[in-house]
């Protein structure tokens, strides 16, 4: 299909920025209410959640505060960490150290690609080899740092980075192909082209594992649905088949407004952290850093940090 673009005055810059501003705060938003899978339980225990708070489970997040992040956010962190002690750059086996002395003594949930991952680094397999079976959107979630960085690179240095480094713990094609998806999805964001037509148009590539036309049709049908009501059909939980369609009618019903499509998506429970690290940084990538609200960037703990990056990248004053 042809592309279709709009008029806009947002620059490259803003929209880099926004890319990962809105990564970080549609994941820190979504840590309030991160795996209560009941639409109605969230609104009477927490109500509307439009502002960064503390988690509600912590028995999976154990003094998670407000502005922190669930465990996908703080493996982007690292990766963002990795990518500003390398001078810009990503290198993988510098990420790779990062990620596995992290879980030295951090409290931040293991899941299961996290503790297949370790097991086979206590087993001996090298760094780069040692991803999880793991068939879940979260590896490649994390990717919005590697975009910003090599943002002036070739095309394929880019996708072979998004790659690498969702491989790191999600060995699965499918979900290493979801990260090649999504970065075509950002490379069209940014020449302008429109949420729909961007999904359109690099779902129709050629992947080897993922179904991206077939994961696009199933949002297709639930256009009408409540939010709620939407996720709860396509699927709250956390594996590719479920959250990628899951992001995907979000994106198509509220793609227009980045504040409420983050909202909606948190209100709309399960598995809101991995879906609002990628909604975040395709909305960012969208609409730009201003159109994060403010509040939401103010309140991230990591604020310091990405304002670091920012700089070593060359995107110092975007902050």
């Amino acid at each position: 299909m042809a592309a279709v673009q709009v008029e806009s005055p947002i620059t490259v810059r803003e929209r880099y920025a926004g890319l990962l501003y809105g990564a970080l705060a549609g994941e820190s938003l979504a840590l309030g209410a991160h795996w209560i899978y009941d639409h109605d339980e969230i609104l009477s225990e927490i109500g509307r959640v439009t502002e960064l708070r503390r988690a509600a489970r912590q028995d999976y997040h154990p003094g998670k505060d407000s502005g922190a992040h669930t465990h996908y956010g703080d493996q982007t962190l690292i990766l963002m960490d990795s990518i500003e002690a390398c001078g810009g750059n990503f290198v993988m086996d510098d990420f790779a150290r990062r990620w596995r002395s992290f879980w030295d003594d951090s409290k931040s949930y293991r899941d299961h690609a996290t503790k297949d991952t370790l097991a086979h680094l206590e087993a001996g397999t090298g760094l780069t080899r040692a991803g999880s079976d793991s068939t879940e959107l979260g590896g490649a979630a994390r990717m919005a740092p590697v975009l910003l960085a090599l943002r002036n690179e070739d095309k394929p240095t880019i996708i072979a980075a998004v790659r690498a480094q969702t491989a790191l713990t999600h060995a699965t094609p499918a979900v290493i192909d979801t990260a090649e998806f999504l970065a075509h999805t950002v490379f069209l964001l940014m020449r302008g082209v429109t949420i729909p037509s961007a999904l359109q148009m690099a779902a129709a590539m050629p992947y080897k594992a993922l179904t991206a036309e077939a994961f696009l049709q199933k949002a297709e049908t639930v256009r009408g649905l409540s939010t709620p009501d939407a996720v709860a059909k396509l699927g709250q939980s956390c594996t590719l088949e479920k959250a990628l369609p899951s992001v995907f009618a979000i994106l198509l019903q509220h793609g227009a407004n980045l504040e409420t499509a983050l909202i909606e998506n948190v209100m709309a429970g399960g598995d809101s952290a991995a879906r609002g690290l990628v909604l975040g940084m395709v909305l960012g990538a969208a609409h730009g850093r201003r159109a994060i609200p403010e509040r939401w960037i103010g309140a991230l703990q990591a604020r310091p940090q990405v304002e670091a990056f920012l700089k070593t990248v060359g995107l110092g004053g975007m902050d």
